[in-house]
């Protein structure tokens, strides 16, 4: 379907990735964009842009508060859904939580979708969908064994979607995403951990080796996926990688952050136990269930949806390093994993 004159809905929309999908409907040609968020990650300074042009309402609401979404909802065209519990340390603390948000909050937006005829609906997933890489990269036939409750709510999101579309007729696509970085990305993962320390004149530490690989995608490489599966009405109840499809070593990418900001700081390499902290980086402990090497094969969007990632990493960590140092005060907060 078209993206212009139509109303969109768009859920977390005031988060990392939901405002550069608002820009970048505004810019398509949207009648209307319709953000619904329940802020508890997502920042009205991300939609100040897209508010310029009158074209933007922002609803504060839950996904988990049917009667709200339901009503909010009405007219929308599209809907986008990347509301989620993101954070994989909060998932396994409390399972019950992470079940509630992201399996019977997508329930809820699936059901709102039908109830409003919504004409589409495309959700956010997750690499997290594959668990420990039996193989890289990773394709969309790879064995789904997610190890964290992220994942597995994830996944569960993801055949929602395919089984309405076989029930229903009614076209969803998911987007299985990889590392996304960028403007506005939330402060707590590995890049951004390396951004603000070296920018405060700290060395980047590294847990373990260094050498665990993973795939970095830009976010503006994600959104265009994102607006490639809207426009492709052959793709329906289908799931795709979104990524760079390139490894990159925790101990590389640490290497660019300096090299991005011309310093001679040396990298600290320390070896907690997963779930504490180093004492060299206390405000950030080292994940559970550490992936090993998280790179995803980008052939299936490339064939299907044309979907070519245009911005290299160096190239990226750069345009993230310059947003950063214009808005310090959005990492402020206790760092989210």
């Amino acid at each position: 379907m078209e993206i212009k004159n139509k109303v969109i809905f768009v859920t977390g929309g005031a988060g990392f990735i939901g405002s550069h999908l608002v820009d970048r409907f505004i810019q398509e040609g949207a009648e209307k964009v319709l953000v619904y968020d329940n802020f508890s990650s997502g920042s009205l300074g991300n939609l100040e842009q897209a508010k310029e042009s009158g074209k933007v309402e922002v609803i504060e609401g839950d996904i988990l508060d049917y009667k709200k979404l339901e009503k909010s909802m009405s007219g929308a065209d599209l809907v986008s859904h990347h509301a989620a519990e993101l954070e994989v340390f909060t998932g396994i603390k409390n399972i019950p939580h992470d079940m509630k948000v992201n399996i019977e909050g997508t329930v809820n937006v699936i059901n709102a979708c039908l109830e409003n005829e919504v004409k589409k609906l495309i959700y956010a997933s997750s690499g997290g969908v594959y668990g420990q890489a039996k193989y890289l990269p990773e394709d969309e036939e790879h064995a789904l064994l997610p190890h964290w409750p992220y994942g597995v709510s994830k996944l569960a999101g993801e055949k929602y979607c395919t089984m309405i579309t076989q029930l229903h007729g009614f076209p969803t696509v998911s987007l299985r995403y990889s590392i996304v970085y960028g403007p506005r990305e939330w402060y707590g993962r590995v890049l951004t951990m390396f951004i603000k320390r070296v920018s405060e004149g700290k060395p980047p530490v590294i847990f373990g080796s260094g050498e665990q690989r993973r795939d970095f995608v830009y976010v503006n490489d994600v959104i265009e996926a994102n607006v490639l599966a809207i426009k492709n009405n052959s793709v329906n109840g289908d799931y795709f990688n979104v990524s760079s499809g390139k490894a990159t070593s925790v101990k590389e990418l640490a290497e660019l952050v300096l090299k991005a900001f011309n310093s001679d700081l040396k990298p600290v390499y320390d070896d907690p136990p997963e779930g504490e902290a180093s004492p060299y980086q206390p405000e950030r402990k080292r994940l559970v269930g550490e992936l090993i090497d998280f790179v995803l094969d980008t052939k299936k969007p490339r064939d299907k949806l044309g979907y070519e990632p245009k911005t290299g990493l160096e190239e990226g960590i750069k345009k993230e390093i310059e947003w950063y140092l214009k808005n310090r005060q959005a990492w402020e907060r206790e760092p989210r994993v």
